[in-house]
């Protein structure tokens, strides 16, 4: 019963966090770089995220971290994997080290990232892996978001590649970065979600439930 109590108590104070205007919440970017799509496969390259304040976005203090895996060994020919070269790997972080810092930063946070279905389904297996929580207020997708906006228009819904983190980018009048680098990108989704936020934010109530 004691559980079930602690469990209400906290959705409730999620719950009321989440209608505060959208401004007064921290969010927390994310993007993740990995050798593929399953994650009970494939692993984990390099992982980087951002807090951000409206309109503020802490670029100071954002994180990145790469993990190695042997790839430094397995590049061969090839002089890069994702944006990283062979010196990246040299400078290995620690795995469980540094998702405990993640999950701290997203405590209270709203998570923000590009393609929630892939960076979502590698947080919960590492939840798994590491005995590691992530229990961000709520997920953010400016992927899914965007998509959403073009399908309003039925006379011009979303071809392929219409969707990229810089096709989305370029449609707010952002600039192109290179892209499928942790880092980069994390920095590009942020620029994004804050480009989405301010123009379609509802005006009467401006509360995140309403840009999801």
């Amino acid at each position: 019963m004691g559980k079930l109590l602690g469990a209400l108590a906290d959705w409730y104070q999620r719950r009321q966090q989440l209608q505060k205007p959208w401004t007064q919440q921290r969010y927390v970017a994310l993007d993740i770089e990995t050798t593929g799509l399953d994650p009970n496969k494939h692993q984990v390259l390099s992982i980087a995220w951002m807090s951000i304040n409206p309109p503020v976005m802490h670029t100071g203090s954002a994180q990145y971290h790469v993990f190695s895996h042997g790839q430094e060994l397995e590049l061969g020919q090839s002089p890069t994997i994702h944006g990283l070269t062979q010196q990246d790997f040299l400078h290995s972080s620690d795995p469980r080290q540094t998702y405990a810092m993640l999950s701290r930063a997203l405590q209270g946070a709203v998570l923000v990232c590009h393609h929630k279905g892939m960076d979502w389904r590698f947080l919960k297996h590492i939840e798994k892996e590491f005995l590691i929580n992530f229990r961000p207020l709520g997920v953010f997708d400016t992927l899914a978001f965007e998509k959403n906006i073009m399908f309003k228009n039925p006379d011009s819904p979303p071809k392929q590649g219409q969707l990229t983190l810089s096709a989305c980018r370029a449609r707010r009048g952002l600039p192109n970065y290179t892209s499928h680098h942790a880092f980069t990108d994390t920095h590009a989704c942020a620029e994004l979600f804050l480009a989405q936020a301010f123009k379609y934010a509802d005006e009467s109530t401006k509360t995140l439930h309403l840009l999801k």
